[in-house]
């Protein structure tokens, strides 16, 4: 897999991962995941994107990161949100006062109008007109004690009907980041896709409620960030996994897994001064001064329920349309997509969206430039990669697509042998790079479908095994293939 384009983030952005990589020694790419996050959950109550004329979207942004205790998730996950997790606190504490005063003021209230009906009850058995208690009763209602709202940018830990309400309630725009997924995966919350879809696609969702009244949740938008261990969203996708892909919730997700490529376990060695022990981290304060910025207007403008409409430049949007025909083609036999065209159906919406990002916080309202939708392509076809490596290898696919063009190249030539870099060459287009197709044929030969040998110059040649026209491989569809 190509490296992580951290080129593909403005200056800030950038230098901000790095100070959050000297201080924590965490992957590079969990952080910029992270900042990622927070872009999308400082943004999402501000603005869309045009992305052309007939599609308006949001902007926010779904994410996994899968990586093992001692990556230090919580750690970038306290530096990453501080400015969310700070007002979030101050919110709270102002909303136990304020909530405090609400119970104080609706019991005086409920007294008024108890003493005003009972008023009404006296007039009307004795005959006597009630119109001035009437008006009375409808300035008082007019009066009656609003309950405070606790905008919160973050939540971790709720059950999708408590989630719901919280919005409704509250703020209609929010955030489920943990870094302790399991907080989130096992319970209901990812499990409700009749909910977290259309969060991901903006608008209106209707609630309702048996026993409590129903309400509308209007404009809602969610940020979602999971931070997770392999074997707890492991787990996930054994319970949720086929309905998870199947209603394309996974599509709309960046997934990021950090295995040990990507692991900086074993490199972190004590050193004698940080950035954060020399207070030399101008970038990240700087990135904090920012997405305070966020914080303060997307709250001066709660309820107001409008967000800026970003467009394309001209050129910028030659360049997305560049983007659409590339995917496209992708999508075809042997290309790189074909297996996951769920995946591919969103990354161009993902595109606009971290385009749209990028842009806000760096350039602030203004039409979107070229140079940022050709770097949210480049961020958004490495986690295209990351999806390939983590999905398309369901069900055996990989296996059964190599194992027919070998069935059919040794057709051909008569003869029980390939040479590897023949299939390199010439093989399947999506086995062609990376690493995949050595996992591919280190699976078949283990399972004895394949027979690897070599040439007395060491070139590798891949023979026919002893179970290469009986083996489960040659049950999956993609064996028809060729």
């Amino acid at each position: 897999m190509k490296d992580f384009p951290f080129n593909a983030f403005p200056g800030l952005l950038r230098e901000t991962i790095f100070d959050i990589e000297d201080v924590t020694q965490a992957p590079p790419e969990l952080i910029a995941s992270a900042v990622l996050s927070a872009l999308s959950l400082g943004c999402q109550s501000l603005i869309n994107v045009k992305i052309n004329d007939t599609i308006v979207s949001p902007v926010s942004l779904y994410s996994f990161v899968i990586a093992e205790s001692g990556e230090r998730k919580t750690t970038v996950d306290k530096l990453v949100f501080k400015p969310f997790h700070e007002h979030d606190l101050r919110v709270l504490l102002q909303y136990e006062e304020l909530q405090k005063e609400h119970e104080r003021s609706s019991k005086i209230w409920h007294k008024k109008e108890n003493a005003l009906l009972k008023c009404v009850d006296k007039a009307t058995i004795k005959g006597k007109c009630t119109d001035e208690f009437s008006r009375q009763l409808k300035a008082l209602y007019a009066e009656k004690p609003e309950p405070p709202k606790a905008r919160r940018f973050i939540y971790n830990n709720t059950t999708p009907e408590a989630l719901q309400f919280a919005m409704y309630t509250h703020s209609p725009q929010t955030g489920l980041i943990t870094d302790e997924g399991a907080n989130i995966l096992n319970r209901q919350t990812m499990a409700d896709f009749g909910f977290i879809n259309p969060m991901w696609d903006g608008g209106d969702f209707q609630v309702e409620r048996k026993t409590t009244p129903s309400f509308t949740l209007r404009n809602g938008r969610i940020t979602l960030l999971v931070m997770v261990q392999k074997a707890i969203f492991d787990g996930y996708l054994k319970r949720q996994g086929e309905s998870a892909r199947g209603s394309g919730f996974f599509a709309r997700c960046f997934v990021l897994y950090i295995d040990e490529n990507l692991s900086t376990q074993g490199q972190r060695l004590i050193r004698r001064q940080s950035s954060l022990q020399s207070g030399n981290l101008k970038y990240l304060n700087c990135f904090y001064q920012r997405m305070n910025e966020l914080v303060e207007k997307s709250v001066s403008q709660h309820g107001t329920g409008h967000q800026t409409c970003l467009s394309f430049e001209p050129p910028a949007q030659e360049a997305w349309e560049r983007i659409y025909n590339k995917i496209e083609r992708r999508l075809g036999p042997d290309g790189d997509y074909e297996n996951l065209k769920d995946f591919a159906s969103k990354i161009l919406n993902n595109t606009a969206r971290v385009a749209a990002l990028l842009s806000y916080v760096t350039e602030g309202e203004c039409a979107i430039k070229k140079e940022y939708v050709e770097n949210a392509w480049l961020l958004c076809e490495w986690y295209m990669q990351q999806a390939i490596t983590l999905f398309g290898n369901e069900e055996d696919y990989y296996e059964a697509l190599l194992l027919s063009w070998l069935r059919r190249e040794y057709s051909r030539s008569w003869k029980n042998v390939v040479r590897y870099n023949d299939i390199r060459n010439a093989g399947p287009n999506v086995l062609r790079k990376g690493k995949l197709l050595d996992r591919v044929i280190d699976r078949l030969e283990k399972e004895e479908v394949i027979d690897i040998d070599y040439s007395k110059y060491g070139a590798r040649k891949v023979y026919k095994g002893r179970h290469f026209d009986n083996n489960p491989f040659t049950k999956h569809a993609a064996y028809q293939h060729y």
